[in-house]
């Protein structure tokens, strides 16, 4: 993020699945009296093997895990990349077009959904959104449930809705559209409709610190 903040590096994108586990994000977070109404706390205790994790992206609780894809963009909002010009909602609304844009390519027909964040597939939520800004540069992002393990979410209410809402790319094509190279097919084609000048960084698992 500070290397972009300075032009060190171009606007780049990290594509990751994370290991199991569950982010609170400044939405829920105690910080004042202003936000007690407002936090959820989870009412079970978590599996073994999760952990929870406060982060300073926006939004609420969610889960992540192996086979969701994380999209974190790291651009500047200078308006001559993929993000406009200093425009926080213009910028959440066209990750979300970028998905929904990705996925009618597959077949999968998604759209957004009045007070709430992330792309629908019909009244089930497909991916999860909430970013954090510094000096005008982009990090976080948005996470696309591809095939991954929806139970851990009815352990949580993610984004203040109840888990069953979540649902995953494997449940909205059919077996032969998912194959072995899920994730580097969708990097490759999400990579190249956020711009030719971005740069792309592919990594493996990794535990959100």
């Amino acid at each position: 993020m500070e290397l972009r903040s300075q032009d060190l590096i171009p606007d780049t994108v990290l594509f990751l699945e994370h290991s199991p586990v569950m982010t609170r994000g400044r939405g829920l977070q105690l910080g004042g009296s202003d936000q007690v109404s407002r936090h959820m706390p989870i009412t079970q205790p978590l599996p073994p093997g999760i952990p929870l994790v406060e982060c300073e992206r926006g939004g609420d609780l969610t889960y992540h895990g192996p086979g969701q894809l994380v999209i974190y963009p790291i651009c500047k909002m200078d308006g001559k990349g993929f993000a406009p010009h200093h425009d926080v909602e213009g910028f959440l609304r066209k990750m979300e077009n970028l998905v929904i844009d990705e996925l009618r390519a597959r077949g999968v027909i998604a759209h957004l959904r009045a007070q709430a964040t992330g792309v629908w597939v019909g009244d089930k939520k497909i991916a999860s959104m909430g970013i954090a800004i510094k000096k005008w540069v982009t990090y976080h992002g948005i996470a696309l449930n591809c095939v991954n393990d929806l139970s851990p979410f009815r352990l949580i209410s993610p984004c203040g809705f109840s888990g069953e809402i979540m649902t995953r790319l494997s449940d909205c094509l059919p077996a032969s559209a998912l194959g072995g190279e899920w994730r580097a097919d969708l990097e490759r084609s999400l990579a190249g409709r956020m711009g030719p000048g971005l740069g792309r960084v592919k990594e493996g698992f990794s535990q959100l610190k």
